[in-house]
């Protein structure tokens, strides 16, 4: 637990040390944030209610998608593929600490820079400019914390799966973008799902990615009662261990093509 605080705290460091990067992205998630919040207001322009949602709980929706978007970027898949293509992997195997807990504590430590650095100044003009509402209960809240960590761990599994692919094809190229793109339009980041065809909601309820998006922002802006969200985080919850299980048989079978490439 010492080394996973210790290898936490150092990425936090290290990313407190690029101000000009912060600033660029608060500054671009800040256009995506104004972008998305008055496409729904010239939206629902002369329009009460659509699927049940009204504006405000839309704008809310919006804010906080592009916050979420900021805290659950994980690096993993970039690290593997660094990792993989230098021949280090190989070094990170003799490590007296498993090479995904370093990986997970370095998205950890992203994680929370991201939180302080981005989310928070940008949960700020939000609340100024658009005034974001509290949940209507305490219960709520903190349901929509624990949902959005077990978000962080589907998003984070998923790209850890990404990652290792390369140790098969040696290169991603732009897989890592390519599941970034399925994940923005499947998961409700960008267009809530609720407003899709009926056939495509049935399908997506049997994937994750809806887990990692449209379920803590659906919590937040009471699209869902207290039964249905606790109904969500179980299914988070059975997501997580699946895909757990999926990245612990692709390891064992990666660790027999290790190789060390370069001097």
């Amino acid at each position: 637990m010492f080394a996973f605080i210790y290898l936490a705290k150092m990425r936090i460091l290290t990313l407190l040390t690029y101000r000009f990067e912060v600033f660029v992205a608060v500054g671009s998630n800040i256009i995506m944030m104004f972008a998305t919040v008055f496409l729904w207001k010239s939206a629902y322009i002369g329009i009460d209610t659509v699927e049940g949602l009204k504006e405000q709980q839309m704008v809310t929706y919006s804010i906080l998608s592009v916050l979420l978007s900021t805290i659950l970027s994980c690096n993993v898949q970039n690290i593997i593929n660094e990792r993989v293509r230098d021949g280090q992997v190989a070094v990170d195997l003799f490590k007296p600490i498993s090479i995904f807990v370093c990986y997970l504590a370095d998205d950890v430590g992203r994680v929370i820079s991201s939180l302080l650095n981005k989310a928070f100044p940008l949960l700020i003009i939000g609340i100024v400019f658009f005034g974001v509402p509290y949940p209507r209960t305490t219960i709520v809240f903190f349901a929509f914390i624990a949902s959005c960590g077990l978000s962080f761990a589907i998003s984070w599994l998923l790209s850890a799966l990404v990652g290792m692919m390369a140790f098969w094809v040696m290169e991603l190229g732009n897989m890592g973008r390519v599941k970034d793109a399925i994940v923005g339009a499947l998961s409700g980041r960008l267009v809530p799902l609720w407003f899709f065809p009926t056939s495509f909601i049935t399908v997506s309820k049997y994937l994750p990615f809806q887990y990692i998006y449209q379920t803590p922002l659906g919590m937040y802006i009471g699209k869902m009662s207290l039964n249905e969200a606790l109904t969500a985080m179980m299914i988070q919850g059975i997501w997580i261990i699946v895909l757990l299980s999926v990245c612990a048989l692709v390891w064992n079978a990666a660790k027999k093509r290790v190789l060390t490439q370069g001097g």
